[in-house]
């Protein structure tokens, strides 16, 4: 990859859950929040590579409140929100929730189309848990369940990151020109 001049946008990415709170677990024993942690600090590189700015809410299996995962975000000055789970081990596909603000949704439907046909799009309020933590960011926000909580390879973690990393990059310099 060769890396290119960054620009103004800076990207923050929260894998969902950590410590105390594993999210989803398969019957193997696979904790979704590892699942979650390898596939954002996989994503990361790739849009490094594609010359953008990103931060995490947590880059360690530690619990950080939902409250504080969008200060932090606030903090770091973060033009995108993305939020990276994986769903029940029992899910049939991937798909994305997006936030009531401007761009989410484009935003959500861009990177469900990268992840596949079959890819689901709903608005934060459509989620089983009612209202996402999401909204409470002030620009465009998603969360993306990448699939069912199951093993996964390296191989498709990096599919999985190949796949959405440049129409997020796109987005991200659409939105911030």
């Amino acid at each position: 990859m060769v890396r290119r001049q960054a620009p103004s946008a800076y990207i923050v990415l929260d894998p969902g859950h950590g410590g105390q709170d594993p999210g989803a677990v398969a019957p193997d024993g696979t904790r979704e929040a590892d699942l979650n942690l390898a596939q954002a600090l996989t994503l990361k590189e790739y849009l490094v590579a594609l010359g953008y700015r990103v931060g995490f809410t947590r880059t360690s299996d530690v619990y950080v409140p939902l409250s504080e995962r969008i200060a932090m975000a606030r903090r770091m000055g973060a033009r995108l929100f993305i939020s990276v789970h994986h769903d029940t081990p029992t899910a049939s596909r991937p798909g994305v929730y997006y936030s009531p603000h401007p761009g989410s949704e484009e935003l959500a439907r861009t990177v469900a189309a990268a992840l596949g046909e079959g890819a689901w799009v709903r608005p934060s309020s459509a989620s089983r848990f009612g209202r996402l933590y999401i909204d409470d960011f002030p620009g465009p926000a998603i969360l993306v369940e990448f699939g069912p909580t199951r093993p996964i390879s390296r191989a498709e973690r990096i599919a999985r990151a190949q796949a959405v990393a440049s129409p997020i990059a796109e987005f991200a310099r659409r939105w911030t020109a």
